[in-house]
């Protein structure tokens, strides 16, 4: 009489690993692969935090700030920009000049992962993950970045000249800059 196969268990199933194969893998090099895999998660997160930080020192919204001056503000043609700092030498912003002829000013921080923006005559762009933002208000239009551009509160004076003096609300979607 012929015997009838047994069964294998359920776990041996999903595990097909036999005996004299579970010695390649010791607990100990599965235990070094999870501390290098946790010691890069965490290098990466301190990172990210490292990069967030400059960010956080600055003032609420409507903050007015000691004045600084644009040069070459004025002579800024339709579809330029220039950057400046403005709180300290790590708060780099953009100024550029819609081609309705407007002087907007924003952080130079894409909303997304904080990679630097730049005006392309006609859309700011975050070049790392291909958001773009609008120039008039800052709003996305394409890609990752879901929240607005930080604005920059310009104030012309009587001879022409532009200064950046604080920092703008947060627009909202109905509302006007």
């Amino acid at each position: 009489m012929a015997q009838e196969p047994v069964s294998k268990p359920f776990w041996r199933r999903a595990f097909p690993l036999d005996l004299h194969e579970e010695s390649r893998y010791s607990r100990r090099e599965f235990a070094r692969f999870l501390a290098v895999v946790s010691a890069g998660f965490t290098v990466g997160i301190g990172y990210l935090w490292g990069r967030k930080r400059p960010l956080e020192g600055a003032p609420g919204e409507g903050a007015r700030h000691e004045p600084v001056p644009l040069e070459g503000a004025a002579e800024l043609k339709a579809g330029e920009s220039k950057l400046f700092t403005f709180r300290d030498a790590d708060d780099r912003c953009i100024l550029l000049r819609t081609h309705e002829g407007k002087l907007r000013a924003y952080r130079q921080t894409c909303t997304h992962l904080g990679c630097a923006v730049r005006f392309d005559g006609k859309r700011l762009e975050c070049p790392c993950h291909m958001g773009f933002f609008e120039p008039d208000r800052g709003f996305p239009v394409q890609g990752p970045p879901t929240r607005p551009l930080a604005g920059i509160a310009l104030e012309v004076g009587p001879d022409g000249s532009v200064r950046a003096v604080g920092d703008l609300a947060k627009p909202t979607e109905g509302g006007d800059a």
